[in-house]
């Protein structure tokens, strides 16, 4: 099913934004009176029918429901962005697949890439969100520095993920159905004084493997660990409509 993105609807007649209504008209040849599928990003679905076909097109919102994310887990992933920015964009793909809830991008003092397009970010969550039908889309914060983050106050398991001891507790074991932050850093892992910051922020330090992993790697490994432990959870999410 094709679902289109707007990012605040209301009741009555919306216009839809160029390349939106351009795969309308063109790519899927919908003709005035048909019906499509819309989504806020926040779990709400829209029927609405087609009143113009076109350049731009017109719509009225005819229903709405809310679907569950099915997650009883809070997912906040910070990453330091990787130096070739195309796997980055990979990662927030794939976790916005998985499900993710938030990504922020944050400075290290090892990372090579210093700055990041927030809004083609945005963009790419978009577009994974419609692929997928997981109509949840997450929060894709602006880049900070590692400092910056860490200070700031978060209720729910905190942990950083580093290689600096393989005496680490176990990532999986820490995930909780209740908030959960994790800290992924750049190539070349954290520096030991960003880990003793973070310790004495309250992180717990955790591995993710006995292999050193790709930034972007470990934060889908994050992801996948977090939907696979609450599996039980997790069925709901389209089934009521995917088709």
């Amino acid at each position: 099913m094709d679902i289109f993105y707007f990012r605040e609807i209301q009741n009555g007649c919306l216009t839809l934004p160029e390349d939106e209504s351009r795969h309308i008209a063109k790519s899927l040849r919908k003709q005035i009176g048909d019906t499509i599928h819309i989504t806020d990003g926040n779990g709400h679905l829209y029927d609405a029918e087609l009143l113009e076909v076109g350049k731009k097109c017109i719509v009225k919102i005819v229903s709405k429901k809310t679907v569950p994310s099915g997650r009883d887990y809070h997912l906040h992933l910070a990453v330091a962005p990787t130096k070739m920015m195309e796997r980055f964009e990979w990662m927030v793909e794939k976790c916005m697949e998985i499900g993710v809830d938030e990504i922020s991008p944050i400075i290290c003092e090892h990372s090579e890439r210093k700055v990041i397009k927030n809004e083609r970010l945005i963009n790419i969550a978009i577009s994974a969100m419609k692929q997928s039908g997981n109509i949840h889309l997450p929060i894709i914060n602006e880049q900070q520095t590692f400092k910056q983050f860490v200070y700031k106050q978060f209720s729910g398991t905190k942990c950083i993920a580093h290689c600096n001891s393989f005496d680490n507790q176990y990532f999986y074991n820490t995930i909780e159905r209740d908030n959960n932050l994790f800290l992924i850093g750049p190539e070349g892992d954290f520096s030991p004084a960003e880990v003793e910051m973070a310790l004495s922020q309250g992180f717990q330090p955790v591995l993710l493997g006995n292999t050193v992993l790709r930034v972007e790697t470990a934060a889908v490994m994050v992801c996948a660990a977090a939907a696979t432990k609450n599996f039980s959870n997790t069925g709901i999410i389209n089934s009521e409509f995917r088709v």
